[in-house]
Formats: structure tokens, sequence, C-alpha cells
């Protein structure tokens, strides 16, 4: 087992492409603020930012959590990749601490419930004064980041630091750590996802929307999780991961196909069926203008495309083949988000009226060429000063010698 020891070495050459992605990102961005005609852009674009790499760093702790609770025995080899996506969180915490500051200040007018004028003139916001105010969604936000931080990083440790004493017990402390990350993960994610982003729209509500939000988590976090398991193994890393391993991740990635799907066109058809008018406008104004093609854009991508390609178990078994359909994952969840944010600041006026916006411009490609930059960058830097294998789990050897029987 000594290979098992030798920790990950970053590449130099990905190492630069990363630094010039986050930079190209960050500048894009910092010149959108420079300009004050492109500033509200700015802060809608880093809003998108800074849940991209809560949602994805996120997504690493939970799927930790689900193997160990689970009993999994399979995922152990590849279980420092998500263990180690967690590492990202506290950067996605800094950039909405930013624009919870902004709230505070006035800085943008991303959540018009934040803005005392145009409360009251509006009987609803008043109604819902009481969740929807600044010091109350900073607040929660905090005790969020206790909880996220805390568990998250504390399954981390434990489990880093069984590869030095190989105590068997450190696995029953994760499967009760892993149980207390789940609770708390389910309720902080639901209050979250109504906090950041469906609040934007304040006059509209959805009990399905923190599933919808999950279900993106998932879906953008496990493909993340598959690119960089195949492109650490190309660099030296993970060469215990079989191509059955790989074959489990790309059934995941197929399944959460198929419930984000599942989940977004319930969610539409409720609102189409039910056809009340506190409800239509979430899906009247995206469905209008150069919305209604940036929409069928994102059904079709997002879900048709990916569905078809990853039917075929060979591709799920080809790395080359699987990590560009992921990349192509990544990149639409975070048209996703672009859908979710901007698509609700477009029509979030109370007075009723609804200041079209066109749905990507440079600045959100700015966005997610510095959240890819930013979430490589730190990612490879935490999975070189730990160890690429969890050697000291019991269940080790079983996952090496992983092999499906269907």
């Amino acid at each position: 087992m000594e290979n098992f020891m030798e920790n990950f070495k970053v590449p130099k050459k990905i190492n630069l492409v990363l630094i010039v992605f986050a930079s190209i990102g960050l500048i894009g961005l910092g010149l959108g603020f420079a300009l004050e005609d492109y500033r509200p852009r700015a802060w809608s674009s880093l809003l998108i930012l800074g849940v991209f790499l809560l949602m994805v760093s996120l997504a690493g702790g939970f799927f930790t959590a689900l193997q160990f609770i689970s009993g999994a025995t399979w995922s152990v080899v590849i279980r420092r990749i998500p263990e180690t996506m967690v590492s990202v969180l506290p950067y996605a915490i800094v950039i909405i601490a930013i624009i919870i500051a902004g709230v505070f200040g006035h800085w943008h007018h991303i959540y018009h419930w934040a803005d005392p004028e145009v409360v009251k003139g509006d009987e609803i916001l008043q109604g819902k004064a009481w969740y929807l105010n600044a010091p109350g969604m900073a607040i929660r936000f905090g005790v969020y980041v206790i909880f996220w931080l805390g568990l998250g990083f504390m399954l981390k440790k434990v489990s880093t630091k069984q590869d030095e004493t190989k105590d068997p017990a450190a696995k029953e402390s994760m499967k009760k750590i892993s149980a207390a990350y789940m609770v708390f993960f389910a309720l902080t994610a639901v209050f979250a996802s109504i906090d950041l982003i469906m609040s934007i729209e304040p006059h509209w509500y959805s009990t399905m929307y923190p599933i919808y939000f999950f279900s993106g988590l998932a879906y953008t976090g496990l493909a993340t999780m598959i690119i960089l398991a195949i492109t650490t193994q190309r660099h030296g890393a993970l060469k215990e991961m079989k191509l059955d391993h790989l074959h489990d991740l790309g059934k995941f990635q197929f399944m959460f196909t198929v419930f984000w799907a599942y989940i977004a066109f319930s969610q539409f058809m409720l609102i189409w069926y039910a056809n009340l008018k506190e409800e239509t406008p979430y899906l009247e104004s995206r469905l209008e203008g150069p919305w209604m093609y940036f929409t069928i854009f994102l059904w079709v991508f997002h879900f048709v495309v990916p569905f078809l390609i990853l039917l075929s178990s060979q591709i799920k078994k080809t790395p080359n083949k699987l990590i560009k359909v992921t990349w192509f994952i990544v990149f639409m969840g975070f048209i996703d988000l672009v859908w979710l944010v901007n698509g609700g600041i477009q029509h979030a006026d109370s007075n009723g009226h609804v200041h079209s916006i066109f749905p990507i411009t440079p600045l959100e490609i700015c966005a997610f060429f510095a959240g890819i930059g930013i979430f490589g960058l730190v990612f490879l830097k935490a999975y070189s000063k730990v160890k690429p294998l969890p050697v000291g789990d019991p269940d080790l050897e079983e996952s090496l010698h992983f092999h499906q029987t269907h």
C-alpha cells in the first residue's frame, strides 16, 4: 500500500489554466462593478458565482455523508474527492456574505424586500417583513454557516485522522456525524434556497422550490465529482479507481438527471395547471422574448441531451467520454442558476412593472470562469495535502476489489 501514501502533486499546467480562469473571471466582474451602468448586473453575477460555489461544495458533504449512512463500501476509493470539495465552502460563504452586506447597505437591487420605500407601498411585503429583512437573513445565514462548516469539516477531520490511527471505531463516529449532517443539511438547504434565490421574487413562492434547488445541487455536484476523479487519476492519483467505480458514479449522474427533470416538470405543471395570478408570472416572464429561447435551451440541454447520452452504459464506463458529458452538465447547471437568478430579477418589481433583462451577458460568463478557477485552485491545493485514498478505512480493501455483477 505504499503507493497509497503518496500525496497528489498538482500539475503546473492545470494550475496555470485555473489561475488564468480565475483572473479573467474576477477582473471581468471587477470591471462590471467599476462601470455604473453594469453594476446591477455585476451584483447578480456575483450572487450566481457565490451560490454556484456553495452548491458544489455542499454536494461534496452530502455525498460523503450519504455513503457513511448507507454503509456503502464501493465508494471508499473515491471518497476523498467529495470530502475535499467541502474545502471550497469558506470561499462561497465570503462571496455570499458580501451579497448580504449589500442588502444592509442597499448597494444593489436584487432583493426588493430590503428597500424600506418599496415595502411601505406593498401590502404583501409588509406581511412577509417578519421573515424578509436584512438582520433576519444575516442571522439565518450565520446559523447555516455554523452547521455547514462545523459538521462538514468535522467529517473530513475524522476521516483524514483515521489515515494515521487506523482506528475502525472512527467509522462509527463518522456515521453519527453524517446522520447529524444530513438532518441539518436538509433544513439549512431549504431555507438557504428561499433566502438567496426564491426571495428575489418575494410575491411568489413554491413549496417545491427547495427540492428544485437540491436537485440542481446534487446534479451539478456529482458531475463535478466525476470530473475531479477522472482528472486526478489522469495525473497520478486514484490509480485504484476502476471502471466499475466510474460506472456507478455515471449511474448516479443519470439518476440525478432524471430527478432534476422530474422536479422541474412537476413545478412547471402545477403552476400551469393551477393558473393562479400569484404564480403564473414566474413562468410567463421566462417564456417571453429572448427568455423563451433561453428556457427551451435549458430544458433541452440540461435534461434531454444528457439523458440520451447517459443511457449508454458504455459511455458511463469510458472516462474520456464521461468527463465531456459531465463538463457539459456543470456548465448547464450554471446556466440553470442564471435562469433562476436573472429570470427573477427581470420581474421582481413589486409595483408590477416588468424590467426585462437579457438572459446572459459577458458578466455571467466571467462568473463561470471565476467559479471554475476558484473551485479548481482551492480543491487541488487541499487535495494535495491529504492522502488520495482513506488508507485507514477498514472497508478500503473491499472497495479496491469492487466488481459489478450486473
